[in-house]
């Protein structure tokens, strides 16, 4: 037992000053966390060299740069209604406190950059004096006023001058205290709007915000401008605050776009275009809707789920590099393929099927002689250029005819015929077939409003002349004018009818309800003679553009390599949705099961 004795280590050990300075005392270190700039670097340092991902980089930069352009001339308007309203908003007597309740839609995530840019255009051009709280930070109100007036006086770049020289001092947040921020602010050279933006505003105790309004309406001379973000309506606002508290606001409302609606502008104007080659199949543009429609209404985290799909989409290999909607492209990065990348193209599930269409002389070309397989590729992505710019054109004309159809059977959007048209030949479906009997009963007025419509936009398209389009364009004219001219002939025959029943007035006096109803019939059939130049030319215009439907709105599985431009891959669907318990067991039990890298490569 003595030699398992054992010694405390206490006794040994002994302090030293040898007149040691402490450290200064260091702040947290904070997780560096990766920007996106940061991101994206990391990323090109990886795949820089690979000409897919080169390609890939440049098309999802164009798409953002127009999705950008895009939500500034959305929310412009809004945003310059609200500049307007903190601007004008104390310039006169004021005894309530200015309150603009913006109703953002239950789209919270995707607003949120809408309320950044709001903060950021107010610090531009009306005040500096700018807070933004948000629930997690203000859970009481103790909390709620030193995170606001931490970000008022944290700004001090209109303090005077003797201040500024002087040197900010640094306040606890406990100091920090509405007489504070009153003396901060009468030593402000430029005294502007204190504004102050609450942008979830359901999320907030109630209980918070009521003491908050009246804190702040007890300082009458301190110029507060409230911002508030409300995903409902206006009975929210109503039901969380009491008379006693909404009597001490005055609210002015502003309404934001609907997600639904920014939806189909960002697919309408950036997806569903003649500039955007990749693009959705059926199956996986459904599962995206469904997402948006069944789980968040985020637009943000749709667009991330096309940007997850484009990026799936170029990792097949240098054969997606060939998704280009310009002819010129197409034939420079044939020049630069080896025979890896025909090889690639070999495996594409279309290049079986034409293999076998093909005849068996050239069928041993097409599988071994890289330059004859060139050939057709551009043959064959010509064809593929050429459809989907016809096809997003011919969707919008489908569209003027079938929107306001009864129950809307085809859809009242442009996403809800590019879903159909996608998945199958929508021509051949029983919605189409029922669109084209419905407009058999429409007007002439309502056709020749649609055909006028659908001459617009055949008239923007500036290549018809090159896609074959033209001829159609002309039917549209002459379809137009020859409405015209029936309705200046009916004009003309109701003039002559009219006249001709002064002249002889019918008589309708009979003997007996047989000759009544005679008389009955030859007037039907008089009138009915009237209008059989109208219905002719009304079957032979939806016929026409029947024809033309058929023609350029086939499914995309008709054309070969069409998987160069068409992502269909429902093994997505494990990635954007998963199972919970599955998704973790998996996730740790194979962790390269979602993260998608080679185990030996060490990527």
């Amino acid at each position: 037992m003595e030699d398992d004795q054992t010694v405390s280590v206490s006794k040994g050990v002994f302090v030293f000053k040898n007149n040691f300075k402490p450290p200064k005392k260091l702040g947290k270190r904070k997780k560096k966390i990766l920007s996106k700039e940061d991101d994206n670097n990391y990323s090109s340092s990886l795949f820089s060299s690979n000409l897919w991902y080169q390609h890939y980089y440049s098309l999802w930069s164009v798409i953002e740069e127009q999705i950008d352009v895009l939500n500034y001339n959305l929310f412009s308007s809004v945003l310059s209604n609200l500049i307007d309203f903190v601007k004008t908003s104390h310039n006169g007597t004021v005894k309530e406190i200015p309150t603009a309740a913006l109703f953002t839609g239950i789209n919270m995530p995707d607003h949120g950059a809408q309320f950044a840019a709001l903060s950021k255009q107010l610090k531009e051009s009306i005040t500096p004096h700018v807070a933004t709280l948000n629930s997690q930070n203000c859970q009481n109100i103790k909390y709620f006023m030193e995170n606001m007036i931490s970000q008022f006086i944290n700004d001090d770049e209109y303090l005077a001058e003797d201040e500024n020289e002087s040197g900010k001092t640094q306040l606890k947040k406990t100091q920090l205290t509405m007489s504070v921020l009153e003396s901060w602010y009468e030593k402000l050279i430029k005294r502007k709007p204190l504004v102050v933006i609450i942008p979830d505003f359901e999320s907030f105790n109630p209980l918070v915000l009521e003491r908050f309004i009246l804190i702040i309406s007890c300082f009458s001379h301190l110029p507060f401008v409230l911002v508030l973000g409300i995903a409902t309506d206006m009975n929210t606002l109503h039901s969380s605050l009491p008379y006693k508290v909404s009597s001490k606001i005055r609210v002015r409302v502003f309404n934001s776009q609907r997600s639904i609606e920014y939806l189909n502008n960002v697919l309408e104007k950036v997806f569903f275009t003649d500039m955007c080659p990749f693009q959705l199949g059926g199956k996986v543009f459904n599962l995206f809707i469904e997402v948006f429609l069944f789980y968040d209404l985020s637009v943000r985290n749709f667009i991330q789920n096309i940007k997850y799909a484009c990026a799936d989409h170029f990792t097949f290999g240098n054969a997606m590099t060939l998704c280009h909607l310009s002819k010129e492209l197409i034939e420079e990065t044939l020049e630069v393929f080896n025979s890896d990348d025909f090889a690639n193209i070999r495996q594409l599930p279309s290049f079986k099927k034409l293999v076998q269409d093909t005849s068996r002389d050239l069928q041993a070309k097409l599988l071994v002689n890289d330059d004859y397989l060139s050939e057709v590729l551009i043959e064959k992505i010509y064809e593929i250029q050429d459809y989907i710019k016809n096809f997003h054109l011919f969707l919008k004309c489908l569209l003027v005819l079938v929107e306001d159809l009864p129950r809307a059977p085809l859809g009242k959007h442009v996403r809800e015929l590019y879903a159909v048209a996608t998945s199958r030949n929508i021509t051949l479906t029983a919605d189409y077939k029922e669109c084209m009997k419905l407009l058999t009963f429409q007007s002439k007025d309502e056709l020749s409003a649609k055909l006028q419509k659908i001459f617009g936009i055949l008239q923007s398209n500036t290549l018809r002349k090159q896609d074959g389009t033209s001829e159609i364009f002309k039917l549209v004219t002459k379809s137009i004018n020859d409405l015209d001219t029936i309705d200046q002939a009916d004009k003309s025959l109701e003039d002559m009818e009219v006249a001709e029943e002064t002249e002889n007035p019918v008589d309708l006096k009979v003997d007996s309800r047989g000759q009544f109803r005679k008389k009955l019939l030859e007037l039907s059939k008089h009138q009915n003679k009237s209008l059989s130049k109208y219905e002719k030319l009304r079957e032979h215009i939806i016929s026409m553009l029947s024809s033309t439907f058929e023609k350029y709105l086939k499914e995309p599985e008709c054309y070969y390599f069409h998987e160069i431009f068409f992502y269909n891959d429902m093994s997505i669907k494990n990635y954007i949705i998963g199972q919970h318990r599955s998704a973790i067991h998996n996730a740790l039990n194979d962790p390269h099961f979602y993260l998608r890298v080679c185990i030996f490569c060490g990527i």
